[in-house]
């Protein structure tokens, strides 16, 4: 493990980077598109207005990232995040796990746990609560109802909390379902997050660069070409074979970062290992 760290921080330095590009940072920016922002626009209105919102897209294409760092942006003064990414909670262990996250230890009879957290969020007086479940279509049935019952707080005329659900694209579908019917027909808006275009990609990647100090064009054309091809647009995926094209490139010296180094990576990368056909 320290022989790994010496190289990587050999790496940096011989690229003039401040660190190793394509590895979550803290304050990194996140990646400004047309369909982030107006994501970001819902999330806000939904915060303000104490609604229910559902956020859903592809596994690996940013909404857990995007959400994170939206948190960031609200003030302490008028909003309380609360986020929970435990999906395999029991709708017991949900109302134990918001109870402590409000600050209140949880007891054993669920009824206590909602007087708990009506008496928290009373508490809160004008800021405002916002509920994040991240990983939202792994929930039981029996969850979700928890959920939509905690909605309840949420009587005219003034509501108490927001609430935004995390999930992947199936989960609107199977919230029509009958035995979820009843929070799917609470939900104010849906927004569905989509992979990069392809003509974002070297946008992407010129922007994580940036970011990572580096203030040049680091990557070949076709180099890009294949990332675009391999990652599909998603962000997760297009992170993990970029930063191991860039390793790739900086072991053999080089500061520019090839085909051949994107090869590399997509014999490295489990999820894009058979997207592109390997060079003979």
């Amino acid at each position: 493990m320290k022989n790994e760290t010496i190289q990587l921080r050999d790496c940096v330095h011989q690229w003039g980077a401040r660190h190793v590009p394509f590895q979550d940072q803290p304050n990194q920016k996140l990646f400004d598109t047309p369909q982030t922002q107006r994501a970001l626009e819902l999330l806000n209105q939904t915060a303000s207005l104490r609604s229910v919102m559902l956020l859903s897209g592809p596994n690996g294409v940013g909404k857990s990232v995007l959400v994170a760092e939206w948190i960031k942006t609200l003030s302490p003064k008028e909003f309380l995040p609360i986020v929970v990414t435990q999906a395999t909670l029991s709708p017991s262990g949900l109302l134990c796990t918001l109870t402590a996250k409000l600050g209140r230890v949880p007891r054993l009879l669920r009824s206590s746990n909602l007087i708990q957290i009506e008496e928290a969020l009373e508490g809160l007086g004008r800021i405002i609560p916002v509920l994040v479940f991240d990983e939202a279509q792994n929930y039981t049935s029996s969850a979700i109802e928890e959920v939509r019952m905690l909605l309840g707080l949420n009587l005219p005329p003034q509501p108490r909390f927001a609430l935004i659900l995390i999930g992947d694209n199936y989960l609107l579908d199977a919230l029509r379902l009958q035995s979820r019917r009843p929070l799917y027909t609470r939900i104010a808006v849906a927004w569905q997050l989509k992979p990069l275009d392809p003509e974002q990609i070297e946008d992407y990647l010129g922007h994580v660069t940036e970011q990572a100090g580096l203030q040049r064009e680091c990557f070949e054309p076709e180099a890009v070409q294949m990332l675009a091809a391999a990652s599909e647009g998603m962000a997760r995926t297009l992170n993990l074979l970029a930063r191991f094209a860039w390793i790739e490139a900086s072991r053999q010296g080089e500061r520019t970062i090839g085909s051949n180094h994107v090869q590399a990576a997509l014999e490295m990368v489990p999820m894009a290992r058979d997207k592109i056909q390997p060079s003979r």
